[in-house]
């Protein structure tokens, strides 16, 4: 009975040793392991790609690019309008589209005054949020620009994640469809 309870103490503290170490790694991912934590081995985990219900065309185009290259059944279960989630925190998640488009964006970006601030003519971001909604430790990448062809753009970067080197929290990209894309 001694034993029993010790081998226990001993399992609790040694899980109490390990689980700051496995919160860690979760929540710990870059640009650089990209497509985890949305995919893993060709399955989405519990992803959503998630389109401004006011957004252009290009968004929504962008959004099935990005599905594609990551080899995912494209659904209505997949690719959703923000006006058809409660929270974005929900989910790990995709989100194409700026602030001024797309209500899960404005919330990852805190609900700014000006919708385009930090946004310029010309460029877009591919940024990272994580250790969203507590306990779920949801992730969410934003990808948006300053106009629907910037978007697209950055949503074309991210579906060649393979051809491009993407590296940290947060890249801008800058160019065009006609001319080479640059990452900054």
């Amino acid at each position: 009975m001694v034993l029993v309870k010790k081998t226990k103490k001993l399992i609790f503290f040694v899980m109490l040793i390990l689980l700051p170490s496995f919160v860690i790694s979760i929540s710990s991912f870059d640009l650089s392991d990209y497509p985890k934590p949305f995919v893993f081995d060709s399955v989405s985990l519990n992803t959503l790609i998630i389109v401004g219900e006011n957004a252009k065309a290009e968004d929504m185009i962008g959004a099935v690019e990005i599905a594609n290259s990551l080899g995912l059944n494209i659904s209505s279960e997949l690719i959703v309008l923000d006006t058809q989630i409660k929270s974005v925190k929900e989910n790990n998640a995709i989100v194409v589209g700026g602030p001024c488009v797309n209500m899960a964006a404005a919330e990852l970006m805190g609900f700014p005054v000006n919708c385009d601030d930090g946004f310029y003519p010309g460029k877009a971001k591919i940024k990272l949020f994580q250790g969203l909604s507590g306990q779920k430790n949801n992730t969410a990448l934003l990808v948006a620009g300053y106009s629907a062809m910037d978007t697209k753009l950055a949503c074309g970067v991210l579906s060649r994640y393979k051809e491009y080197k993407l590296e940290g929290k947060d890249i801008e990209t800058s160019g065009s469809i006609l001319n080479d894309i640059i990452l900054i």
